[in-house]
This record gives structure tokens, sequence and C-alpha cells, in this order.
């Protein structure tokens, strides 16, 4: 007899010295209280020797990962370097934001099922990740404590590339999502806002196995419309006609003034410099084999990812080895090794130079449009430097015990690694005069020691109890050192030299350019226990529970420890209906609550002292009168003490259907989640000198519904087969709760009320122009309408004074719209005839908006030209048209009033959009090539191409390069279509 066992249930495996192969599937089916997931199993004959192997080092507290899976096979044939990009489309409740198209960049981000905060700066958006699991290794990410040292947060200090592209599909099993708690309770309060769970492939007994898969194509620009000066001239001649006085009219920018300037009035050619198709390539290969007792699996991949635009680029530098054995038949050892280098060139853009210099020059005449002066400006950016480098190194060694039949002991451990490192020169002749020098260099580093015991007690033939038990301890620790350098002796010495003589006054000091130092080191511990029972009857009824206690020392002393749970349970009515065609109809339900991880130390601190001597415009001073100094945090806020944790209560429940044939499978769920107890920024009391303070209180609630439907419909001979794949999700939020009771705060241009949405914007109601003085409304006792003080004119918005007080304030705008989208979700369909296959993959987001702050930026251009600050910086893309100069009403862009301000509802679009995600088409040669010989298994090859066709009513350039504020500042670059021509070879 034939005896089956799973991963999750190790101590059965090794007991019995038998192992079964099942197929990889993306549905859980419970037989006998055997729980099949969708990871390969091995089978082997009953001739098999007791002394058989485990293949794949599968956590065995994870006994069911859901159903939530990843189309690997399909996945495998498009171009995307990120795991975001993996993703995106592929499963319901899952959103992903690709603000740019520069690959390898750090600014993308997954949420499932939405919002856990107000995304009110970029620390926030750290906080709302879901957690990514590798082969049971919880991955670390960049920490974020380095934001509050910038003056602007465009970016993070350091490589600033995403870690999340350190994974090869050609190298991966599976990708489940987990949403509920039935699946995500088991990670604890790491995996509040969800977990992302990969499986690689790993080593298998058997004859030696090659395989080879590579790909070769071009990232290829859209088409732009250019403008120069000459158009610039005409748009701003009617503001200047009607508007301008002498003064503004002598202040006529002089690179306008001359129309036989060539410059900026002859040929806008910039973009053959800025555009230009750029290869995409990668190529893979794996070698697998040995025995029943001791097998292995070597994998490595080279590959190459390119924007269109700006010469962006990021390669790939991968290797990795798995290798298990069976010394005693009681006790297998598994382990794996991945090492990944990332090297990347970012883009030029000024506006992030200056961002991180800090140094705003003169910014009254942008880079010109013509080729021949763009060409020059790119020669003087050759002579800077600009190295982002990423080392990343995963590893886990397992050892599992099959003490007695029914019990197993698994003890492992986890390493993740990574390096962070920048090394920046920028000449004099780019910053006017003041060259830059910056060096960084961090760590993030996440020891994992996790320890199970699993008892499974066998009732009678169709039920039976499992119990598990488990230790978890990690440790984390951040790190990094950071240099800034300004004013060097000269351009051709591009590093910061110190004395290097002790013996002198001045050893380790800078000897040319004017330094600042910054440094920080975080140390996490997180300690975990948890106890779960799970109860099943035969294919009707299964029911489970878990209790964990975790202590953090990212979380006060006097509330280190939290105490979670999760129940949930599942019953399949079709044993009650026998309906011969359904295999399943099964009601599923889960509720629990589960804390969440602080992602920084500083909340646990409670009050402490900073280096912010500066204004708010500069945090970089941190002396006075050259004497180092430390005061209270007065601008990033008060922290107090008795901040609890802050914890997530879940309910999930839903119903699953398939057919006995899985022609037809579909799944619908409901959630209602709330995050309480978050500890969030709030305004304070001038008088205490702070600005803000952070407290606790805060509540967020996040509902919305799950859907996924699937065909399979196999080919007969000369027919056509189609297996589609369909999932929606409807998600929508709401502020339940404010710290202190209060019912509304301000935060710069964001607004935050109790019973709204936390992504809304917050803008005046726009409703035409005054178009003479005497249009502007005055009230029954002669008081004319003003905005904050100042009265309306001719030319001036008619914006709605919603409160009746003649003055237009803050009191006067409203929360209207969303950024993140209700609706998202993907159509996958493929069609095979033969040896021939066509797929294709659409992508969606509904009621999504956004504010198009890049024509509120053209159109305010009195006050741009004018501001010495980083949103008046005009990069080589301001010579693009990406706007409708017809649909904005021509007010006066010099009025006191700002009647161009980007928060009014005259700029907020609609930003739903579906796109052909991707389209590939393939042919397998594999029964040609086992005809003439025998060394090959597969070939296969294949035409694919990415951000095909986008359909939207949005007026800018794309409706997804839109900031995780919702705004559309132009300064992402364009997503790229791509085509490549992929080969898979197996011999």
């Amino acid at each position: 007899m034939k005896r089956t066992v799973t991963y999750c249930t190790l101590f059965f495996l090794l007991s019995s010295g038998y192992v079964t192969e099942l197929e990889a599937s993306s549905r859980a089916v419970f037989d006998g209280g055997k729980s099949y997931f969708g990871q390969n199993l091995i089978q082997q004959p009953d001739t098999v020797s007791r002394d058989s192997i485990i293949y794949y080092s599968s956590d065995p507290t994870k006994p069911y990962l859901g159903v939530d899976t990843v189309n690997i096979h399909a996945a495998k044939k498009r171009a995307f370097l990120s795991l975001q990009q993996m993703m995106k489309g592929t499963n319901a409740g899952v959103y992903v934001q690709e603000p740019s198209g520069e690959p390898g960049t750090v600014k993308q981000n997954m949420l499932i099922r939405g919002l856990s905060r107000p995304i009110i700066g970029i620390e926030d958006v750290n906080k709302s990740k879901p957690l990514i699991v590798m082969n049971g290794i919880p991955l670390i990410d960049e920490q974020t404590l380095s934001y509050a040292i910038q003056n602007y947060s465009l970016q993070p200090i350091g490589a600033a590339t995403n870690i999340n592209s350190i994974f090869n599909l050609d190298n991966i099993e599976s990708i489940h999502v987990l949403k509920d708690y039935s699946t995500t309770a088991i990670f604890g309060p790491r995996a509040a806002n969800g977990v992302i769970y990969i499986t690689t492939k790993n080593a298998k007994a058997g004859q030696r196995k090659i395989s080879v898969n590579s790909h070769y194509g071009y990232a290829t620009p859209s088409s732009v419309t250019t403008i120069n000066a000459e158009f610039e001239k005409k748009f701003r001649k009617p503001f200047y006609t009607k508007y301008a006085n002498e003064d503004q009219l002598a202040a006529y920018p002089a690179y306008l003034s001359d129309s036989s300037n060539v410059n900026f009035y002859g040929p806008s050619n910039w973009t053959d410099l800025y555009y230009k198709a750029k290869p995409l390539y990668d190529i893979n290969g794996s070698l697998e084999g040995g025995s029943e007792r001791a097998n292995f699996r070597f994998f490595g991949n080279y590959a190459g990812d390119a924007g269109a635009a700006d010469e962006t680029n990021v390669n790939r530098y991968q290797a990795a080895f798995y290798l298990n054995m069976l010394p005693i038949k009681w006790l297998t050892i598994s382990s794996m090794i991945q090492g990944t280098r990332l090297n990347r060139d970012r883009n030029r853009s000024i506006t992030e130079r200056l961002g991180e210099t800090a140094y705003i020059p003169d910014l009254s005449t942008p880079l010109s449009p013509n080729k021949d002066m763009y060409g020059l400006y790119l020669s003087e950016y050759k002579k800077s430097l600009d190295e982002n480098n990423i080392t990343s190194l995963l590893g886990s060694f397992a050892l599992n015990f099959a003490i007695l039949k029914d019990l197993n002991f698994s003890p492992k451990l986890y390493l993740d690694y990574n390096e962070n490192v920048r090394n920046v020169f920028w000449p004099s002749t780019l910053m006017s005069g003041n060259n830059y020098v910056s060096n960084y260099y961090g760590y993030n580093e996440r020891m994992v020691f996790d320890n199970t015991l699993n008892y499974k007690y066998i009732i009678d033939t169709k039920s039976n109890v499992l119990v598990e038990a488990g230790f978890n301890y990690q440790s984390d620790k951040q790190k990094y050192n950071f240099i800034q350098g300004y004013k060097g002796p000269n351009d051709f010495i591009k590093v910061n030299v110190v004395e290097g003589d002790s013996q002198k006054s001045n050893y380790l000091k800078s000897v040319g350019f004017i330094p600042y130092y910054y440094q920080d080191r975080m140390d996490f511990r997180l300690a975990s226990a948890y106890l779960r029972g799970t109860y099943t009857i035969d294919r009707t009824l299964k029911l489970a529970a878990l209790i964990r206690r975790d202590g953090s020392s990212a979380v006060q002393s006097d509330n280190r420890w939290f105490t979670s749970f999760a129940f949930n349970g599942e019953y399949d009515f079709n044993s009650l209906l026998k309906i011969d065609r359904i295999a399943g109809l099964k009601l599923f339900a889960s509720w629990g609550r589960l804390g969440n991880l602080p992602s920084t130390d500083i909340e646990a601190a409670g009050p402490q002292y900073g280096t912010e001597l500066g204004w708010s415009s500069n945090k970089n001073v941190i002396s006075y009168n050259g004497i180092g100094t430390i005061t209270r945090p007065y601008q990033s806020g008060w922290i107090g003490y008795d901040i609890p944790w802050s914890y997530t209560d879940m309910f999930n429940a839903g119903v699953d259907f398939n057919l006995k044939d899985d022609k037809i499978t579909s799944r619908l769920e409901f959630y209602n989640k709330d995050n309480k107890d978050v500890v969030f920024t709030v305004p304070t009391v001038a008088e205490s000198g702070y600005q803000y303070e952070r407290l606790s209180g805060m509540e967020v609630n996040n509902k919305g519904i799950d859907f996924t439907l699937n065909f399979n419909f196999p080919a007969a001979p000369d027919r056509l087969s189609w297996n589609s794949s369909f999932n929606i999700a409807y998600n929508t939020n709401q502020l339940k709760a404010l710290p202190r009771g209060l019912q509304e705060i301000e935060i710069g241009n964001r607004k935050l009320a109790v019973g709204s949405r936390i992504d809304q914007f917050w803008v005046l109601k726009n409703q035409g122009i005054y178009d003479n003085d005497l249009d502007v409304p005055v009230s029954t006792d002669h008081k004319i309408l003003t905005y904050k003080g100042t009265v309306m004119k001719s030319g001036d918005p008619r914006w709605e004074d919603t409160n009746g007080d003649f003055d237009i304030n803050n009191k006067d705008r409203v929360l209207m719209g969303n950024y993140i989208p209700k609706f998202t979700g993907g159509f996958y369909n493929r069609f095979g005839w033969k040896k021939f296959d066509l797929s294709f993959l659409l992508y969606f987001n509904l009621k999504k908006d956004v504010i198009n702050a890049q024509a509120a930026r053209y159109f305010d251009f009195a006050n741009q030209d004018e501001a010495h600050s980083l949103s008046s910086v005009r990069d080589i893309t301001y010579w693009e048209k990406n706007f409708d100069e017809e649909a904005y009403p021509l007010y006066n862009p010099w009025s006191p009033v700002s009647p161009y301000q980007a928060e009014q509802d005259m700029f907020l679009e609609d930003a739903s959009f579906v796109k052909l995600r991707n389209l590939t088409f393939g042919y397998d040669f594999t029964s040609m090539v086992k005809k003439s010989s025998t060394r090959f298994s597969k070939l296969y090859l294949y035409l694919s191409g990415s951000n095909l066709l986008t359909l939207t009513k949005y007026s800018g350039r794309d409706p997804e390069l839109i900031n995780f504020f919702g705004y559309d500042t132009g300064e992402g670059l364009r997503l790229p279509r791509t085509m490549v021509l992929g080969i898979k070879l197996d011999f």
C-alpha cells in the first residue's frame, strides 16, 4: 500500500519511511486528516528503502498556506525583475503601486487588503507593507530611520534599490498570498499586513538534470510630444496680456525673451538622448541530482533590466545552493544558501539630485530642450560618480527529528543579511560651482531561531487532532554610516579625504570637503511562543485555534508582551448535498487578533533628544557656534510613555466551490479588518514647543470582498484548450478613531476626519473664474469675499465658500476622491492548440483618483519662476507636453491667492484604467527534439510583450505613475513597453 504524507507533518513521513509525490495544486484538500497544499511532495513505490529523504525543507508550522497562489507557469514568461511586478494583477486583494518605470527602484510597494494607516510620510508606506517569506525565512526590509535626517524624502539615502528584486521566477516553485488569520496568524506580529510566502525549487533525487532558461529583448520608449520655448511663450502670452503689470513684464524669463536663441527656440530633440530602446536579458541554469539519502540543487542567474529612459538599468548576479541529507533514518538535514548582487544605474534627475544634496542653486533657467545643449550637460554628468550596490545573503539550516511515530521536532536557523552601498560625486559644473560627495554604507541583519513540535493523535479512520507548539526568537540589527561633503578643492578629487596621521591634531578630519556625518544603529528582539490545535473530520469539518505570546524590544518596557489568538473553521456541505458534479462546496470563516510589530525603536525609547537645531527646511544644523549640541526633537515630535502595542482584529468568511473535474473553481471572501491603537503623529499645543506628538489610539477599518473565478477546459485531440482566471477585489477604508478622542486633525495638505476615508484629498471646490471685480460676492454687511484675509479679485478662482463666512480658508476645503482604488484585479487567459499557445493578462484599477500636480505646476509658472525650492526644479522632461492647455481657466497666476494650487478639485481626475499587462505567444518543440535527440526533455520558445496598451480617461502620462500620496508630480519615469524572445530548455 502507498502511504501519503505532507511536509507539515514530517513526523509522519520519517517514521513511516515512505514518501509520496503530489502534483502542485493551488487548492487545499483535507482527506482523512492529511492536508495537501500547493507544493510538490515526493512519491516512491513501496519497494523503496525506509531511508527516504525529504526533498523540501518546508516549514512544518505551516500546514495550510491557503489557495491564493500566483500562476508561476504564466509568470515565468514575463520579463519582470521585482516581486511587486510579478504580483501585479495576479491575486484578489493584492494592490501594487509602481510610481516609476525606473528599473530596480525602491519606489514600488504592495498592499494586501488596503491601507492599515494614513500615508503622511514615506515611513508610513513601509509600515503598511506585507511580510515577505522565502522558504520559511521572514525577510528583513530596509530601515526607515534615515528619512529623519533628510530635508526632502524623495528617496531613502543609500542605493535606494528594491531588495525584492532578488527573486527569479525560474527558481520559484510557488508563491502563496496569505490574507486571513487561518494562514497568517502563525507568523505573529510580523504578518499583520499579510504575507507573501515564496517557496523555491529544491533538490531532488534521481538522475542528473540540467535546465537552462533565457530571454532577450528590449524595453522601448513610449511616444511623447515635445515642446520648446516657442510653445511656452505662446502658452504664457494670454496670461501676460491680461494680467501682467510692468514689474511682472520686466521680470519676464530671459530664456523666453530672445526668440532667436536656438537653444530654446530651436528643435526640441532632447528625446534622442533621453529615450532609447535598451536591452533586457536573463540567463539562468540549474543542476540537480543525487540519491535518496543525499541530493543537491544548484541555481545560477545573470539578469539585466533596463528602463527606456535616462540610461537607467539594474544588473542581478545570483547563485543558490540546496542540500538535503538523511544521515540517520530519523533525522533529516536540509540547508540552503542564496547570494545576490544588485548593481543599479540610477536616473540623472535634477530633482532627486538636489533633494539629496539639500542644496538649491539658481533655477531661473532650465535645461535646454536642444539635443546638442543637453548633450553638453550629459557630458558633464559623465564626470560624476554614482555607484549603487546591494549584496544579499540568505541562508537556512533545518533539522527534522522523527522522535516517535506521530511526533516530530524541527529546529531551524534562518539568516537574512544585506549590505547597501552608495558612493556619489557630483562636479561643481552640475552644482553651480559647489561640488558634492557622499558615501553610504548600511546593513540589515536578521537571525531567526525557530523550534516546532508537532503531535498528531488519530482518533479513528476519519478524524484526528493535530497539536503544534513552537518557539521563535528573532534578532534584527540595522546600521548605517553616511557622510556628505560640500565644496571640495576641485572636481578631480572625488573622495572625502581625511587626515591619516594619528599624531596630528586634525586626525580623521576632512582635508578638502566640508563634511556632515550621520550614523545610526538599531537592535530589535522578538521572542514568540505559540500553541495551535487542529481537529479534522474526514473531508467535512475542520476546526483550528491558535494562541501566541509575543515580546518585542521595539515596544515600551511596560507593554513589552502581547497575546494574540486566532480561530478558524471550514465545513464542506457537499457531503450533505451529494451532487455528483460538485467536488466541493465549502464554507469557511476565521477571526483573530494580531499585534502590529513597530518598524523602528523610536516609540520604545520614550522621551529623547536629537540634533535638530536647524529650522524646518534644514535639518543638517547640528551645532551651536561650532559646539555639538542636542535638543528636544521639537520638529519630529514628542514621544511620551504608556504607548501600548497596536493590534489588528480581522474577521474573514467565504465560500469555496469547485466541480469534480476542476473545470470551474471559484472563491468568494468577505473580510472586516480593524487596526487599533495605531501610533500616529498628531499636532499638539504650540506652547509645548513641539509641532507634533506621537500618540496611540488611532483606529482604521478596512472591509472588502475578494472574488476569484477559474476556468479550465483542456484540449481534446485537435481542439482548442482554454484556461482562464479572473480576480477582482473591492476594498474601502474608514477612520474610526483618532488619538485623544479627536474628531479631525490637519497635517500639511492632508486632513483626517473620523468617519471618512484615510486616502482622500483635501481640496477646494472650484466653480469657475471671477471675470471682473464686481462678480466677487459681498455679504449683507458689505464684507468682500477673501482668501485667508486677501480680497478676491478679477482673475481669481470661484472657490466655494462652504461655511458661508466670506473667507476662503482650510475650513472650506472638503474631503474628496481616493487614491487607493476601490476595485483591483486581473483577467488571465491562455489558449492552446496543438503545440501553440497564446496568453494575455489584463490588469485594472477602478474607482481611483489622482491630483494632476504636474499640470498644476506648469500653470503655476509665476510662483515657480520666483520660488527657490525643490518644487520649482525643472528636469529635462519639463519639455514634454503632458497636459491640455485648454482644459483649465485663465486665472491670474500672480494673484496672492495661488489660483493654480494643486489642492482643488479642478486638478482632481479619475485615474481608473485597464491595461494589457502581458501578451505571450509560444510553441513547444519538445516532441520534435525528442525524436532527433534523447538528450533533450523539453524545448519551448516564446515571444512576450508587456505594458502594451492602456485604456484610461486620465489626461496625464500614465495613471500608474502616481506617488504614494496620490499625486502625479511628473517625477517617475514612464513604464516602458517591453518585448522579449525566450527559451526554456531541459536536458
